[in-house]
């Protein structure tokens, strides 16, 4: 190693940038899962409620009637008044002359489906009745996620409506950092549907004492002539959520990780097992005064072993510091990293170990000969 410094800092250079793609990858798949789930627990719901073929309404396309609302209030096995209806959509509003992406979620105030929390200005003006009247829109106010580059009084447009920012709600973005925009369900029916009279789904929550996947398993049951509707669990509206929009677009990536560990690999192996072709009389010398196979394969093993540690504190620190500065929201857990650090190591030793098996096979008469 201290003839070979700039060989060891290459090695090592490389082995610290793919230590922190692997990683970064890892943190971008860890905060899609993260946000996938973000809103959808933060209702409180445990109850989801879809049009019949839909495949669940953040999965396929949904529009029920909410005159519906009048069975499910009466369904005994809903809490009483916890049924809501929900428009979630995707939207694309012009800020400042700019098109971003934004979800839609329109809902009644007072009722499930809300932002968890303000953290500045107010709520929207509600609409004035329950009940859908086509003339019942409230004034067009917005409530924004606090990350967005919007202040309190500023306006956006979607779909050629005019919606003024009256508040900004505690972050809970959904995936790729899709910010959420909150609004009256009469607005989100104006603005998105061209006020008609569906929404995308109705959410609520099992009476209490009765588990979840009973209720679901009974609506379902007593719908089963009608096929108006699919009902869903928490659980299950979650998985479908992660298996569409993190699991299967993210088969190509969890691939690039997988080759990213066998490129590490690669590298410190024929990094290593050059530097050893190029020492194969030394270590002939070595063995032909008394050096066994093991003390030989050791000495490489130390070199790679070393090499890989140095690269994977640095690539850590780096993926770290990646994941703060990135675009996007990336989460590396700890654990994570670590498994992937003892993964690296593994394999760029066994990597060295392959290299170590040609040290050994030297002839030490054919080393003393300089033949090699």
């Amino acid at each position: 190693m201290a003839f070979r410094k700039a060989r060891i800092a290459m090695t090592a250079i490389a082995i610290t940038v793919l230590i922190a793609l692997i990683l970064m990858l890892g943190g971008i798949m860890n905060g899609m899962r993260i946000q996938a789930q973000q809103y959808v627990k933060s209702t409180g719901a445990d109850i989801w409620i879809s049009a019949e073929g839909s495949g669940g309404a953040f999965v396929g396309f949904s529009m029920i009637n909410p005159e519906y609302l009048a069975y499910l209030n009466n369904a005994q096995d809903l809490k009483p008044k916890s049924t809501s209806q929900l428009v979630f959509a995707q939207a694309r509003p012009v800020i400042r002359g700019k098109t971003g992406k934004a979800i839609v979620v329109g809902y009644q105030n007072g009722k499930l489906g809300g932002p968890v929390r303000l953290v500045e200005g107010r709520l929207f003006t509600p609409s004035q009745y329950e009940d859908y009247r086509p003339e019942d829109i409230p004034s067009p106010e917005v409530v924004i996620d606090e990350k967005m580059d919007l202040e309190i009084g500023e306006r956006l447009s979607i779909g050629g409506s005019k919606l003024k920012v009256v508040g900004k709600a505690k972050s809970l973005m959904f995936v790729l950092d899709t910010p959420l925009l909150f609004m009256d369900i009469r607005t989100a029916q104006n603005v998105m549907l061209d006020n008609i009279l569906y929404v995308n789904m109705i959410l609520s929550k099992a009476a209490d004492g009765r588990p979840s996947d009973e209720v679901v398993e009974a609506l379902n049951r007593s719908d089963a002539e009608s096929k108006m509707i699919e009902v869903y669990t928490l659980k299950q509206t979650i998985g479908d959520i992660l298996e569409t929009y993190v699991d299967e677009p993210m088969k190509a990536v969890q691939f690039l990780r997988a080759m990213l560990w066998l490129a590490t690999g690669i590298i410190v192996a024929m990094i290593t097992y050059v530097t050893t072709l190029e020492k194969t009389q030394e270590f002939g010398t070595l063995k032909a005064i008394g050096a066994s196979n093991s003390y030989v394969i050791s000495l490489i093993l130390k070199q790679v072993a070393l090499t890989t540690i140095i690269g994977i504190i640095f690539g850590l620190v780096l993926s770290f510091i990646f994941a703060a500065a990135a675009p996007i929201f990336v989460a590396i857990h700890l654990v994570e990293a670590v498994i992937v650090a003892i993964i690296s190591f593994i394999v760029c030793c066994s990597g060295g170990y392959l290299a170590g098996r040609k040290a050994i096979s030297i002839d030490p008469m054919v080393a003393f000969r300089g033949e090699i």
